[in-house]
């Protein structure tokens, strides 16, 4: 749950006595939690919590694999929640911090497009706040001030439309999150105790929550959990191998996939559109190699659904076909309509129309589906690490074997998004 989101300027004051002392300057705090005003800020975050962000920030010591080096995530260490911190230095030396503050047991990662698109509107009208400052316009202050917290309560409305996703938005936290891609990898090989799990994940990000990261996979039943009790060795009387261990039983692919449905619905209702839609979906689909779709163009389909705005258009356009003039306003009231549009033309989600009279209809161009298989090569994979030499490879009997039996049991499992 998102606790507030809070915008401050560090500056300096100086005392009457001529001591010079840091300080956080509010500009605009939005609390979603109504327990907490301007009042009680220290019960959800302190001062020696934000010195610490700020340090991070300034030293550089943290930055997140995939992310901008201006971010930063963590828990914070006086109060029980964590926070995802953007960190701003303007040309002239103002330093500006936005802060999002959430419950501990919340997975910052489905919020990591919201959370950088409140970075460049952040961006912006910090930088702008300073083009005020310098010229004196003083009476602009006020209405940038209006921006911003128009644009933060904004970012929390998005931000509770995704505490509650469908199967689909949560197959696509999977491809857009490197450190669940990164798991995936690793369970492709074969089945990986936990902490060894955790041990590579510690290279991406620092301090990963496993429970949060591995929760879309248990939810969509992909993998299992398993304690494995380990053996004695005879030699030094340790237990070895003991520990829980993470089972692949089903594997998940992110697919662009012809709308079939519209395609034979404007075949059956003779539409004029119907020739040209038919070109454009087979020309892009005669040059669409799914095996060859890169990282980079899963998690950017991944990143639009779990966009509500998008999302919405997106499950519309599923069904219906509509004039670009005359779209239903499904959107919330902060939506740049304008901007949604574009992003799905231009990564071929939807495509534009015009028909005989020159007027422009919006069609799906490629619908998206999560699909769930069978992992057949793990069969192979689990015994050539059973037999492997290589230690870091190696799987115990007992792990190997448990490994088998799950994915006889999943073999028949029918899984539907």
């Amino acid at each position: 749950m998102i606790e507030a989101i809070l915008t401050f300027e560090f500056v300096l004051v100086q005392k009457p006595t001529g001591e010079v002392k840091p300080d956080f300057k509010p500009i605009v705090f939005t609390f979603e939690n109504k327990d907490f005003s301007d009042n009680n800020l220290s019960e959800l975050i302190s001062t020696s919590d934000l010195f610490s962000i700020l340090y991070h920030h300034t030293t550089s010591i943290h930055e997140i694999v995939g992310g901008f080096s201006n971010f930063y995530e963590g828990r914070l260490k006086e109060t029980p929640y964590q926070v995802s911190s953007y960190f701003m230095q303007a040309e002239s030396g103002t330093q500006y911090l936005t802060l999002l503050i959430f419950t501990l047991d919340e997975d910052l990662g489905k919020y990591e497009d919201i959370i950088k698109n409140v970075a460049k509107k952040m961006y912006y009208l910090f930088e702008t706040n300073e083009t005020t400052k310098k010229t004196n316009q003083i009476s602009l202050i006020s209405k940038i001030h209006d921006n911003i917290e128009t644009e933060l309560k904004y970012a929390i409305f998005q931000i509770k439309r995704l505490t509650s996703l469908d199967k689909i938005q949560k197959a696509a936290l999977i491809f857009n999150s490197y450190e669940r891609l990164e798991i995936l990898n690793i369970l492709r090989e074969s089945p990986r105790s936990k902490k060894d799990v955790r041990e590579k994940l510690e290279k991406i990000r620092e301090n990963p929550d496993m429970d949060v990261l591995l929760e879309p996979f248990l939810e969509l039943n992909l993998i299992r959990r398993d304690w494995i009790k380990g053996k004695r060795d005879k030699r030094t009387g340790l237990i070895e191998n003991q520990g829980e261990y993470l089972f692949l039983i089903k594997d998940i692919e992110i697919l662009r996939v012809p709308n079939y449905d519209l395609l034979e619905h404007l075949k059956q209702t003779k539409s004029e559109l119907y020739p040209r839609y038919e070109a454009k979906v087979v020309d892009f689909f005669s040059k669409y190699n799914h095996k060859a779709q890169s990282v980079d163009d899963k998690k950017k389909i991944a990143s639009l659904l779990l966009n509500p705005d998008i999302y919405d258009l997106f499950a519309m356009l599923r069904n219906k076909f509509y004039p670009k003039d005359k779209i239903p306003n499904i959107f919330s009231e902060f939506a740049d309509i304008d901007l949604i549009l574009d992003d799905l033309i231009q990564l071929n989600i939807i495509t534009e129309i015009k028909d005989q009279k020159g007027k422009e209809w919006l069609l799906l161009l490629t619908d998206i589906e999560p699909i769930i298989f069978f992992p057949e090569y793990l069969l192979d994979n689990i015994k050539n690490a059973y037999h492997s030499d290589d230690s870091t490879k190696k799987i115990p009997f007992e792990v190997a074997k448990l490994a088998l039996d799950l994915l006889e049991i999943a073999y028949p499992e029918k899984i539907n998004l």
